[in-house]
């Protein structure tokens, strides 16, 4: 044991990297409670501590309760100056209200199987910290003991630990806390020091290091002398301490791809130290843009890449507006998209500030041809594939030409013809057609001879009645003729 202890020695000793600023986090070597009620007892072995004020309804007794923790400090790596030191108790049982508890400074030795409240230790008057201990459970309760802890670091003071105790003690009813101790077989519930050092700067070159051009959350690997060190984000920065006159390199990511299309470049990404200094590491930011026309091969674009932030991109269209491909069939120029939503105006340049596709895109377009052989049309022109073209002639019936159309004969519209995707029955003058192909429709129409017909039977009725009023009229002046005839006769 005590060979391979000084092999351990020898090797840290050699070591001469440590970090700039580092956590500890310290599980204690003993703790109790000493309670007055029961100021005989032991409470070193148990998973509770109490503190506070209390009442034992059964005994009728009054009584308080102080915790004493202690922490093995040797443990903690040399050359280091203690930043920051706290004491953290996780709190299982609440108190009816807020109460304040104070840290202690112990003054003398103890021993947690035999200590109880009539034994216990003496204490500095003056407390170290004090903190509020929520009136709620499962809480982590802390204080700030640095000055303590960096006192038994540096020798300066004998390591007896910390008491705890409320504010005031008194007769006051459910006004205690219960923490688990380090009895208690969950590892993040027992009562822990966490321990933030620093690199004694007079043992230690200290380089802090940052990063600039990153989005928070986005951490750069950092490597000493090529072998993997820490992490550094944004806005936490890194801090190095190297044994005075040593040279190291420190290096970080080169490159940094935090999520599809964007990426973090750092053009010096290594630097070689030999003293305190800090040192700032650059990262611009660099977004994939994508070209692409369709149809493709139509005009040539930029090149798809990576490109820098803040970067203008010259868009210049040279392909035409309108390429006839077939009879009724065209392309025709819709305009430039940026991740599928269009531009209003063709842009001459495009700043890149994210991750896009640009398109440059060409519709299929369907020439419509309406005809009729009666009436106005409308309609006829391009249409874009699979959009709604709409028609119409502006007739619905019209008179035959000559004396059948004198009489009463009409021509009426029947129906259109020539394709198979209308959109409805193609029964009426007005309608729509589904544009998936070049398409001629036309009107068709048929004769209507139900007026003539019935103006035909109006007339011949007419005759009829004209040639019964005549043969009556004959009739009449006949019969009179014959009357006058007899008197003539008489």
């Amino acid at each position: 044991m005590v060979a391979l202890l000084l092999m351990m020695s020898v090797v840290l000793q050699s070591a001469p990297l440590v970090a700039g600023q580092a956590t500890e986090a310290l599980h204690p070597v003993a703790d109790y409670y000493a309670d007055s009620k029961y100021p005989k007892s032991a409470y070193g072995k148990t998973p509770s501590l109490y503190v506070g004020n209390s009442y034992d309804h059964a005994q009728n007794i009054w009584g308080s309760e102080r915790i004493y923790v202690r922490f093995d400090i040797s443990v903690l790596p040399k050359g280091y100056v203690i930043v920051q030191a706290t004491l953290r108790l996780w709190q299982y049982y609440a108190p009816a209200s807020e109460q304040t508890y104070e840290a202690h400074r112990v003054l003398g030795d103890w021993n947690e199987r035999t200590q109880n409240w009539e034994n216990q230790p003496s204490w500095a008057e003056a407390n170290t910290s004090e903190t509020i201990a929520p009136p709620r459970k499962e809480v982590a309760v802390e204080w700030n003991i640095t000055n303590d802890v960096s006192a038994w670091y540096n020798g300066k003071v004998p390591n007896y630990g910390t008491m705890i105790k409320v504010g005031k003690e008194g007769h006051v009813r459910d006004a205690s806390s219960g923490f688990w101790s380090r009895e208690y077989p969950v590892e993040e519930w027992k009562p822990r020091l966490i321990v933030v050092l620093r690199g004694d700067p007079a043992l230690k070159n200290i380089v802090t290091l940052a990063v600039a051009g990153l989005p928070a959350g986005v951490a750069s690997a950092v490597s000493v002398d090529g072998q993997p060190y820490s992490q550094i984000l944004l806005d936490v920065g890194e801090e190095i301490a190297f044994d005075k006159g040593t040279v190291h390199t420190i290096a970080v990511s080169p490159l940094l791809v935090p999520s599809p299309g964007t990426r973090y470049r750092c053009e010096v990404n290594q630097i070689q130290v030999s003293a305190s200094t800090s040192y700032v590491f650059i990262y611009t930011a660099e977004y994939q843009v994508t070209f692409s026309i369709l149809p493709s091969g139509m005009f040539p674009t930029p090149p798809t890449q990576w490109y820098r932030g803040g970067a203008a991109l010259t868009i210049n269209r040279t392909g035409p507006d309108l390429i006839n491909t077939a009879p009724g069939i065209r392309l025709a120029f819709d305009g430039w998209y940026i991740n599928s939503d269009k531009l209003t105006v063709e842009p001459n340049t495009i700043v890149v500030n994210e991750s896009i596709t640009v398109e440059g895109r060409y519709t299929t377009e369907y020439y419509l041809n309406v005809t009729s052989p009666i009436g106005k049309t409308e309609g006829s022109g391009w249409y874009a594939a699979d959009s709604v073209a709409s028609f119409s002639v502006d007739k619905r019936t019209v008179p035959a030409e000559g004396f059948l159309g004198i009489l009463g004969l009409r021509r009426s519209f029947t129906r259109w013809i020539g394709s198979n995707n209308f959109l409805g029955l193609p029964a009426e003058p007005q309608g729509s057609i589904m544009m998936k192909e070049p398409t001629a429709i036309e009107g068709v129409w048929q004769d209507d001879w139900s007026s003539l017909i019935i103006n035909a039977a109006v007339l011949l009725l007419g005759f009829v009645a004209v040639c019964g009023a005549v043969i009556v009229i004959s009739r009449k002046r006949h019969d009179l003729g014959t009357i006058q005839r007899g008197r003539l006769l008489e």
